[in-house]
């Protein structure tokens, strides 16, 4: 038997929780649980990894991080703007360069996210126990799309008057324009802002999460390339 193959040397309490990671569910004591969840599934040592496998050297495998940081550029410049109230990308030259900040940060997240999306489903990215990081990914470019669209609905100018104007007919159809009334641009800024940018953020930290509980996956027939969970040796685990 060589020695990836043999079992993991058992690791002493965690020096921040003093978890062990064998804590089980209890009524009266949810947080040992809690610890024991978070060390066993996340610890530090995945989620501030220092040894990244050699595939993910390749372009590709940057487009996730170039989505993400799209993404907080998106985020940053759309805070402003949502400070700055409805009609500031009208009537300031700052409102209106942090609207066209905004609107490219959006142009580039979804030409990097669509790179990412078609590169892991052909290189089949739900591997070795990630089908929960794809259903996230999938779910997280559905509500992106979602969320684009309220954008649009809330440009205040004739663009987003004829969408709406468009999109009406659509929503009542499906019979949920008496309570999605895309003609109302307050309603619309507070789906952008607050309802769907927070799901959206919230599907993308889970998504995030998944990737450094179960690494990256790696390239079809390159499995063995992969950085074993408890790598002999690690300097992350050398005290």
């Amino acid at each position: 038997m060589s020695a990836q193959d043999a079992a993991p040397v058992p690791q002493g309490p965690d020096p921040v929780t003093n978890a062990t990671g064998t804590e089980r569910f209890s009524w009266t004591r949810p947080s040992p649980w809690l610890r024991g969840y978070l060390v066993r599934n996340f610890p530090l040592r995945k989620l501030l990894s220092d040894h990244e496998p050699a595939y993910v050297s390749s372009i590709l495998y940057t487009m996730g991080v170039l989505t993400l940081a799209a993404l907080i550029c998106a985020v940053i410049s759309g805070a402003i703007l949502a400070l700055g109230g409805v009609s500031f990308w009208h009537t300031n030259s700052f409102g209106a360069f942090m609207n066209s900040t905004h609107f490219w940060s959006v142009q580039f997240m979804f030409l990097f996210m669509a790179v990412h999306f078609i590169t892991n489903f052909f290189t089949m990215g739900w591997r070795g126990g990630r089908g929960w990081t794809w259903i996230t990914g999938v779910i997280a470019f559905i509500l992106s799309i979602l969320t684009s669209f309220t954008g649009f609905l809330m440009m205040t100018n004739w663009d987003s008057q004829w969408i709406g104007q468009q999109a009406k007919d659509a929503f009542n159809a499906l019979g949920i324009g008496a309570i999605w009334n895309v003609m109302n641009a307050g309603q619309q800024f507070t789906m952008h802002v607050v309802f769907t940018a927070a799901l959206l953020l919230f599907v993308v930290s889970v998504h995030i999460a998944l990737i450094r509980r179960r690494g990256v996956a790696p390239p079809p027939g390159a499995e063995d390339l992969e950085v074993p969970e408890d790598e002999p040796g690690h300097p992350a685990e050398v005290s």
